[in-house]
């Protein structure tokens, strides 16, 4: 007994079931099992005259795009090569075009795309990833009191008599209310310049929020200590930090997004014209704090809907926090939970090194050589942790254990007494 089909087999089932026989009569009638009719006539069904072509016998084909007839790996591999650029729905439109493309199954784009993947950097290079996780895109910021404040460091301005200091300064976006002006120092004791860092920057925060209450998002650039450099950046302190009290962190891509901090930083230079010299940092710290109270609650603005009233008059609603905060209630507020679910949404993708090595976090992992020169994807799981998954046959190969995550690290604060 015959064990497959041949073409002329294949052939006259096809012919049968076009004359409308049922598979049970055509069974009758050639001989082959119902299962066998059924199999033919959906084949002929979904690929036509390529179903009736005869196949190879022994072991199947393996590898991507091997079921695939040579040919199209070939021009799809010969189009990439000529335009470097093109993604996979390009070269699937290209290779449509083929005079031999009628006569042949065609692959899906993503079919392609993981064809190319397994060239590695040769044919496909990662697209530039500088976005910190979110589960959704943002939503517009509320245009209420505290719904949005920005923030933005001007450095090295030169104060009369102490010399160069660094600002940071916080605006409320719907209001125009200022928020604060923090000074601290640009140059270290050796007299090297230094910019704004982590510590300084939760103190003056801190500050703020014991002020004004907790804002519902923080709006600012893409300062080197809030958001790490290169493509794929994991969340630093101070993004981990506002989401766990509960503030949404968003980054902006132009500078006008953030046009109130940055018109604030000349507000503020012309308001302290005049002053000093001084030769002490927190004597220029108490008319900074003066000078921000005259422009809130007592000097005329040209703010939005202010009307040459001061901010404060024309917005007293921002006297009232939309949450609470103390700094000896911070760790009431901070939830380790709420920073879990936000590392949730991410996806960091990093390249090992020949010895099957690569850095996260500052860290540094070891996958092995049987994944060197490799694109590994990290994602983290509430309950698994941070997984290492080799791309792109999605093979989770281990979990890792990042460091510095726990509330202590990021609040800096601990619930010894």
């Amino acid at each position: 007994m015959k064990r497959h089909t041949s073409y002329a087999d294949r052939q006259e089932i096809v012919t049968l079931h076009k004359q409308e026989y049922g598979y049970r009569a055509i069974a009758q009638q050639t001989g082959w099992s119902c299962e066998v009719v059924r199999k033919v006539c959906r084949a002929y069904k979904r690929y036509h005259a390529l179903a009736l072509q005869p196949t190879k016998l022994g072991r199947p084909a393996s590898g991507i795009l091997a079921t695939f007839d040579p040919k199209v790996r070939f021009a799809c591999l010969r189009i990439k090569r000529q335009h470097p650029k093109w993604g996979p729905d390009v070269v699937l439109l290209e290779l449509a075009k083929r005079s031999w493309a009628t006569q042949v199954k065609l692959p899906s784009a993503s079919r392609i795309g993981v064809y190319f993947s397994q060239f590695e950097d040769r044919l496909v290079s990662v697209r530039s990833h500088k976005q910190l996780p979110q589960e959704n895109p943002m939503e517009p910021a509320l245009r209420c009191a505290h719904g949005c404040w920005q923030m933005d460091m001007d450095e090295r301005v030169d104060l009369p008599g102490y010399g160069l200091v660094n600002i940071l300064d916080l605006v409320d976006m719907a209001t125009g209310i200022k928020i604060g002006a923090f000074l601290f120092p640009a140059r270290r004791k050796n007299g090297r310049r230094c910019r704004v860092s982590w510590p300084q920057m939760q103190f003056a925060l801190r500050q703020a929020f014991t002020r004004w209450g907790l804002p519902k998002r923080i709006r600012t650039d893409r300062d080197r200590v809030i958001v790490a450099e290169g493509n794929y950046p994991f969340p630093k302190f101070f993004t981990l930090w506002l989401f766990g009290l509960g503030i949404e962190h968003e980054l902006i891509r132009r500078v006008t997004e953030n046009g109130c901090v940055e018109r604030a930083h000349q507000t503020w230079e012309g308001r302290l014209d005049g002053y000093g010299p001084l030769d002490k940092l927190e004597e220029w710290q108490v008319i900074s704090d003066y000078e921000l109270w005259r422009m809130t609650a007592l000097l005329p603005s040209r703010g939005r809907n202010c009307r040459r009233r001061p901010p404060l008059m024309v917005y007293p609603e921002a006297r009232t926090p939309l949450r609470w905060y103390r700094p000896q209630d911070e760790l009431a507020i901070f939830d380790i939970q709420r920073v879990h679910q936000y590392l949730a949404h991410g996806k960091w993708l990093r390249h090992s090194s020949s010895r099957g090595q690569f850095s996260f976090n500052n860290q540094k992992f070891n996958v092995g050589v049987k994944y060197k020169r490799r694109w590994l994807q990290i994602t983290y799981d509430t309950e698994l942790g941070f997984q290492v998954i080799c791309t792109p046959d999605k093979t989770a190969i281990k979990t890792i254990i990042v460091a510095g995550l726990t509330t202590f690290d990021i609040t800096g604060l601990s619930n010894e007494v």
